[in-house]
């Protein structure tokens, strides 16, 4: 989920409508084992003191009131600020900057469940990167294993086809019987095919196995 929070021009409900609509999101489709990640530009300063498990100590500048709006969203849902859980050089860390450089600050965060915390494996700028644009690019390295799945079918046994040939006659002659027994028996359509299959497949597997 990608996001674009109101700046400091707006007032804090405009923010909080903006984090109400994104825990809906997450509770229609983010529960269980659901990985979801969500990142943007969320317009506030988490900071480089720690809190709890949710910001780390590789953070930039000093918390102000929206990010702790931010913190309090990611400590409702679960959510961890990865940026602030690697240590790297300040051109790093950085995402925006002020109009004539004269001040830089970490305003884009990538947020995950803690559950999968140890997924993200990398999280940094790239300052070189030209993309026409006040921020720095974000990126982050993900490693994901996937659920292994294991269904059970039971499987019916295969018939011997050889034998079938060979005891065609006495095959033909049982199968006639037991149908025949069964002709005049009611019931809908799913009902009479079912008793025709267990028909066959017994006369099958008794005289052919």
């Amino acid at each position: 989920m990608q996001v674009y929070m109101p700046t400091s021009e707006y007032e804090d409900e405009e923010v909080e409508k903006v984090y109400d609509t994104i825990e809906e999101i997450l509770q229609e489709h983010g529960r269980g084992d659901t990985n979801s990640i969500i990142f943007g530009d969320w317009n506030s300063i988490v900071g480089d003191e720690p809190y709890q498990n949710i910001v780390g100590s590789h953070g930039l500048g000093r918390r102000n009131h929206r990010g702790q709006m931010l913190i309090d969203f990611c400590e409702r849902n679960g959510l961890i600020v990865t940026n602030t859980w690697f240590k790297k050089p300040k051109r790093r860390i950085y995402t925006w900057k002020a109009p004539g450089d004269w001040m830089r600050h970490q305003l884009d965060y990538i947020l995950v469940k803690h559950r999968f915390r140890n997924s993200v494996k990398d999280v940094k700028t790239l300052p070189g990167a030209d993309i026409d644009s006040d921020h720095n690019l974000l990126v982050a390295k993900f490693r994901t294993r996937l659920k292994k799945i294991i269904r059970f079918q039971k499987r019916r046994p295969r018939c011997d086809l050889e034998k079938i040939y060979v005891q065609r006659q006495s095959v033909q002659e049982t199968l006639e019987e037991k149908l025949g027994a069964i002709e005049g028996e009611s019931g809908n359509a799913e009902v009479q095919w079912n008793n025709i299959k267990e028909c066959m497949l017994d006369t099958i597997s008794d005289l052919v196995g």
